[in-house]
């Protein structure tokens, strides 16, 4: 095992709750690893293949299934390597790395799901105008600033984050966040506990939004044939189980952090510390795969041709 007193690393705590579970634990997060690649590779690549999925929903929806991706991978790929070598510290450049992807897997995740619900909202309720509104250069537009602003919010995140003095070298947790890291600090960290409100706060922007645009979608709907309302619930319904899913799973770790809540370390506690970095990206390509028509019909079609 590495040497847990070297300046440059953290201990990562929870990995002594593991203990001879740990195969266990490997196997497991082996598997649902996989199947986060599997399922969101799948959606992607048939999005990328088939040009009549290229119009802005799915597009949209690629780049969720790719953030969902990074920050997944931020994580499983060290714990997959951790649990296996016996490792239970982080050196500091590692442990900002996965800082970073975290953080930017979140701001991107909230980003583009308020970019689908103003895309819905178009689609619903302006739909002789919505080349015009969403149009090809706008999709580009949409992509790049949740990306950018996301990649600044990060970028100037982990900078302050680097600054601070450490008192300790110990973080409750199987992964380094933001918050745990900052906690270990010795000076005042008024700086980063301002930007880090302020950020929150700009993500509560988005969800506003989000929920307007879906209120007023489904005030609309309501009022529409049952055909129209029927294809209308269809490609909202898998955007708002996404945005329930992430919504949820990041409150928790949220309020266990900031609040700094005492909590024993278990099996439970562990799970609802990950929940948002493995739902979410478990299970939302599952969500778009069955609901969504066209991918679903396109599946059918390439299981089908493979069976023929």
């Amino acid at each position: 095992m590495e040497n847990v007193s070297d300046e440059n690393n953290i201990k990562l705590m929870a990995f002594q709750d593991i203990g001879s579970n740990k195969y266990m634990y490997y196997f497991l997060a082996l598997i649902v690893y996989l199947l986060i690649i599997l399922f969101n590779c799948s959606i992607i690549i048939v999005i990328f293949l088939d040009k009549g999925l290229h119009e802005p929903m799915y597009i949209f929806l690629c780049n969720l299934l790719l953030s969902e991706l990074v920050g997944s991978s931020s994580f499983y790929i060290k714990f997959l390597f951790d649990i296996q070598t016996d490792m239970q510290v982080i050196s500091l450049p590692a442990c900002f790395i996965q800082i970073s992807l975290i953080s930017l897997y979140i701001s991107v995740e909230i980003s583009i799901l308020m970019v689908m619900a103003h895309d819905r909202y178009i689609a619903i309720l302006f739909p002789l105008h919505y080349i015009s509104l969403i149009s090809t250069r706008k999709v580009q537009i949409f992509i790049f600033v949740a990306w950018m602003y996301s990649l600044f919010v990060v970028t100037v995140n982990t900078s302050l984050t680097a600054c601070l003095p450490l008192c300790g070298k110990q973080i409750r947790s199987l992964y380094c966040s933001n918050w745990e890291f900052v906690k270990l600090s010795c000076k005042n960290t008024y700086n980063n506990n301002i930007f880090g409100y302020l950020v929150m706060c700009s993500f509560f922007i988005p969800f506003i939004f989000i929920l307007y645009s879906y209120i007023k979608i489904l005030r609309v709907c309501w009022n529409l044939s049952k055909s129209h309302k029927f294809k209308a619930f269809q490609t909202c319904v898998p955007h708002l189980v996404t945005l329930l899913l992430f919504a949820t799973s990041l409150q928790y770790e949220i309020m266990e952090s900031r609040l700094n809540l005492k909590r024993e370390i278990n099996a439970i506690t562990l799970f609802a510390s990950l929940e948002f970095l493995t739902v979410p990206p478990l299970l939302n390509p599952l969500i778009h795969g069955i609901i969504l028509p066209e991918i679903r019909k396109r599946f059918i079609y390439i299981i089908s041709s493979k069976i023929k």
